[in-house]
């Protein structure tokens, strides 16, 4: 009986990580169907002031922008349904303790615990941070004029 109401549970978890995959797909569709369709009107267009060039150049980077969002986040269903079909669903990737049920509600295809992804979140600002620091010119480096101070 414990085994049938895990694999019912599986079962539910499944189709519903695959609606959520259909409907990000869909909406793939129907970016991918407005980018084709404004790229069109603007390219048969006869001329385009710099008005109509900004718009369109705005409303692609958006368009795009909406679909590499959707799309990683497809990417990241893919690969929550991997994990579920091998038996690693729920398994975090690095410290190998189950994660939490709330957590996996709230972000089906998470692939670390709260504390491992802190953890993750808190290196990334580090590197960032310091990367910001070496593209920083050191205060005091220039005189006026631009000349190096000796």
């Amino acid at each position: 009986m414990a085994g049938t109401v895990k694999d019912t549970r599986l079962e539910t978890l499944r189709n519903d990580l695959w609606g959520r995959r259909k409907e990000l797909q869909k909406q793939i569709d129907r970016l991918l169907a407005e980018h084709r369709d404004d790229h069109t009107h603007y390219r048969d267009s006869s001329v385009l002031d710099m008005e109509d060039m900004s718009l369109r150049d705005s409303t692609g980077a958006q368009q795009i922008a909406f679909l590499e969002a959707r799309t990683r986040e497809r990417n990241q269903l893919d690969a929550a349904l991997r994990h579920l079909a091998d038996g690693t669903y729920g398994i975090c990737e690095d410290c190998d303790m189950p994660i939490p049920p709330g957590r996996l509600r709230a972000l089906p295809f998470a692939r670390r615990c709260i504390k491992c992804q802190q953890e993750v979140e808190l290196i990334e600002h580090i590197l960032q941070r310091e990367d910001r620091d070496e593209l920083q010119p050191t205060r005091g480096t220039f005189g006026e004029g631009g000349g190096v101070r000796s």
